[in-house]
């Protein structure tokens, strides 16, 4: 085989591989073990932060630097070793005549975020064959990313030298550029109300069920405009019929681009709530917090342009997009550390169904040695 060729047979090897680990958000080991490995082995310097400790996983924050040319900007690269909940047996069917790796249907495929660690390794593999020049590139392969983001937040940003960042994590062809995301609030409403025997004296009982579903049925939800979402996802009552129930939990998010909109929608269901709740003399109280800021990046940002670049040297159009979810973008552009997303050809990514391009895969490595010309040629200002 043709050089090339043996890279690109690598990274497809790499991915079959990783996909197949029993891997968990919290439960990162195996994969940050052998991560750390392939790293130290390209010539990087690699730590394991304590973001593990913190969290109550098993596993930290990897970051690890190739150092390069000092008078070259520094550049971050990011994946995610975690994934959605999976039954821990992925058995990914690889079909060359459509180009595709997909899932045996049993449970997810985890190209999310694995086609991220893959094309990270592709890239830096690639530097180090072509001996590519470079300034210091930056690794950071984060953990919990699909439990709120935690090992972004929890990350120690001063350990990180370089003022622009590409994550490859995100879904669609790969051209497709995440230049703006959302923040996402948890929500947590409880409602109380008065238990009582079901059948001797059910008059004398508050049903927090039917409280809390009157609440529901008042609330917006769904897509409330087009840079707000809203959703509650968990409903948690009752131990039995014979008892009328006084207690509810109910667990949703808001999510927004534009500053202010969460603001804004918990005030509007504030009052919907005291309002319900006095009707039915009841009580509900409603949590919230902010799992992780928005973010947006301009596309004439000297970022944007590099990738624009690299993206059109490679004879792929840019697309520029917003994205419905998080991302460890969301926590490096709110640390000071300017981020673009961008996706490496996965689709219906958290499902049964989910499937990768296995040339977008192939590309997102390239996409990476191309990024890296980019910044020895561009001066940050």
């Amino acid at each position: 085989m043709e050089g090339s060729e043996v890279l690109n047979q690598l990274i497809i090897e790499d991915f079959l591989e990783l996909v197949t680990m029993n891997v968990h958000s919290k439960d990162e080991r195996e994969i940050g073990d052998f991560l750390k490995t392939q790293l130290q082995e390209l010539g990087l310097e690699v730590d394991e932060d304590r973001t593990g400790d913190i969290i109550g996983g098993n596993t930290g924050n990897l970051i690890a630097v190739l150092k390069g040319d000092p008078k070259v900007p520094s550049v971050l690269f990011s994946a995610h070793m975690d994934r959605v909940k999976n039954n821990g047996r992925i058995h990914p069917q690889i079909d060359y005549e459509k180009g595709l790796i997909s899932s045996d249907g049993s449970t997810i495929l985890a190209a999310d975020d694995v086609a991220g660690v893959c094309a990270i390794l592709d890239g830096l593999r690639q530097i180090k064959a072509l001996n590519i020049p470079h300034g210091d590139i930056e690794v950071v392969f984060s953990v919990c990313e699909e439990m709120g983001v935690l090992g972004a937040k929890y990350l120690d940003y001063r350990r990180i030298k370089s003022k622009i960042a590409y994550v490859f994590d995100a879904p669609g062809r790969f051209g497709r550029i995440v230049n703006c995301g959302p923040s996402k609030c948890k929500l947590k409403l409880t409602v109380k109300g008065r238990s009582a025997h079901a059948g001797n004296e059910p008059e004398k009982g508050i049903n927090a069920i039917k409280v809390a579903a009157v609440a529901l049925s008042k609330i917006e939800e769904g897509r409330i405009n087009t840079y707000t979402t809203a959703n509650y996802g968990s409903f948690h009552g009752g131990d039995s019929t014979n008892i009328v129930c006084d207690y509810v939990e109910i667990l949703g998010e808001v999510r927004s681009a534009k500053e202010g909109e969460i603001e804004a929608y918990l005030k509007s269901v504030k009052p919907i709530l005291t309002a319900v709740a006095s009707e039915y003399q009841a009580e509900i109280e409603i949590e919230s917090e902010i799992l992780y800021p928005a973010f947006s990046v301009a596309q004439s940002e000297g970022i944007s342009s590099m990738a624009i670049s690299a993206m059109k040297g490679m004879g792929v159009e840019p697309q520029f997009s917003t994205s419905g979810g998080g991302m460890d973008g969301n926590h490096f552009n709110f640390n000071g550390i300017q981020t673009l997303g961008i996706a490496t050809g996965y689709f219906k990514n958290h499902t049964n169904d989910e499937f990768i391009h296995i040339t977008d895969l192939i590309k997102s490595g390239t996409f990476l040695v191309e990024l890296v010309k980019e910044v020895n040629r561009f001066k940050m200002s």
